[in-house]
């Protein structure tokens, strides 16, 4: 097979791409390593030539108008799923605008995204992001990013909350095969989202690899508690108490996760050689979320992306509603209750993931989360459509609950969109 050559405007654009990329990074102060050997002195001719290179890279402050096309270019860009030339993007906004740590954390999680994790770790452990750390916003200030969010990048504050760098943290640790620095951030995440499974997953994942075999076993089982769409909490549920001799347990597991997602071969297998007199256990996982679900991690490039605008030539509707089933003795612990979900529909109109809100633990019991999140299982959707085929897109499904006054009847239910 003859390959065509690149033409010099293709090797000169990427080159310069690669350049505005690492000169963005460096600003933000990359994780020092030690050198190997001291460094030899620089000739005269060496350092002449590194004073013009300076220069010519300079960064070139622009204006407000400028950095705002840039930024809605950025977003742009992401939307389409075009992360490369979006880190490109925002380097250049970065290289010519004051410290923002929300265009810190965009510029990391695309740089992730396009396979740089290294970029993206020296970013997310720069003094600005780490200060974003102490973040302490009030839960009723707690959201998601919005879809226009390009302002976010371009004021010079930091707009998000320490969740987002938490988890960014976490993911690009994974990545990395960082174990310590994974479920040091996954800790993080739970703090600021402890009726989340999702957080409780990646707890899971990094303490195992880390040798935290008990913490590992008991944070994957409590994420399948918590979250009962989650078929990668129940595998890694089931590879512990496989591990831990109790093959019978371990094959309730796996037949869950199969019957969440019977497209995923791991657990099937597991599900079959677990069976087998004398069979090794499966190794610990390092895959957060497989597949369509991986749309849920920041870093992922993955889409649909919940902060992202994709626009449908039919949304998806829906067909069948799934209603919580709790025990009374639950019911009576049950607090006033006004939630709007974001669910993940798949191709096939089944809700494949969703994002609960940020909640104290203390508000609401581990179990009622479960009954509420379970009966997502049960709805079904249209697909949303697009050239005449199914889309996964994200949609809202809301609950609301409000506790019967004594003598009196409460009521909740479902609705959708």
């Amino acid at each position: 097979m003859i390959r065509p050559r690149p033409t010099l405007a293709t090797v000169l654009a990427a080159s310069a791409a690669a350049m505005i990329l690492a000169a963005a990074i460096a600003l933000a102060g990359p994780v020092k390593k030690p050198a190997l050997r001291p460094a030899a002195p620089a000739r005269a001719g060496t350092r002449r030539a590194a004073a013009r290179h300076a220069v010519a890279t300079r960064p070139v402050p622009l204006t407000d108008a400028q950095r705002m096309e840039l930024a809605k270019t950025a977003r742009e860009l992401e939307e389409v799923g075009a992360y490369t030339r979006a880190a490109v993007t925002l380097g250049r906004l970065r290289l010519g605008s004051p410290a923002d740590a929300d265009l810190d954390l965009a510029l990391a999680l695309d740089l992730a995204r396009i396979g740089r994790p290294e970029g993206a770790e020296s970013l997310l452990v720069a003094p600005p992001l780490t200060a974003a750390l102490t973040d302490t916003l009030p839960v009723q200030r707690r959201h998601l990013y919005p879809w226009e969010r390009e302002t976010l990048w371009t004021n010079g504050h930091f707009d998000g909350w320490a969740w987002y760098v938490w988890r960014a943290r976490a993911e690009v640790a994974v990545a990395l095969g960082h174990w310590h620095d994974a479920r040091v951030a996954a800790e993080g995440c739970i703090l600021a989202h402890p009726m989340s499974g999702q957080e409780w997953l990646v707890f899971a994942i990094a303490a195992g690899r880390e040798g935290l075999m008990e913490q590992a076993a008991a944070a994957a089982r409590f994420a399948a508690i918590l979250d009962p769409t989650l078929p990668e909490a129940e595998y890694l549920s089931g590879v512990h108490q496989w591990r831990n001799g109790h093959a019978a347990q371990a094959q309730k597991s796996f037949r869950a996760a199969v019957a969440l997602d019977s497209t995923w071969r791991v657990p099937a297998l597991a599900m079959i050689r677990s069976r087998l007199p004398g069979a090794a256990p499966d190794t610990l996982p390092t895959d957060l979320l497989i597949g369509i679900r991986a749309a849920a991690l920041l870093t992922s490039p993955a889409r649909p992306k919940i902060e992202e605008f994709v626009q449908m030539d039919e949304s998806a509707t829906i067909l069948r509603r799934g209603w919580p089933s709790l025990p009374d003795s639950l019911m009576t612990l049950m607090p006033t209750l006004d939630l709007a979900l974001p669910v993940l529909v798949d191709e096939r109109g089944r809700v494949a993931l969703l994002f609960w809100p940020w909640m104290p633990a203390s508000e609401i019991p581990p179990l009622v989360v479960s009954g509420i999140v379970r009966s997502l299982n049960e709805w079904r959707f249209k697909p949303a459509m697009k050239n005449n085929a199914p889309h996964p897109v994200w949609a809202t499904v809301e609950y609301a609950y409000k506790p019967p006054a004594p003598g009196g009847s409460g009521g909740s239910g479902p609705t959708g969109h």
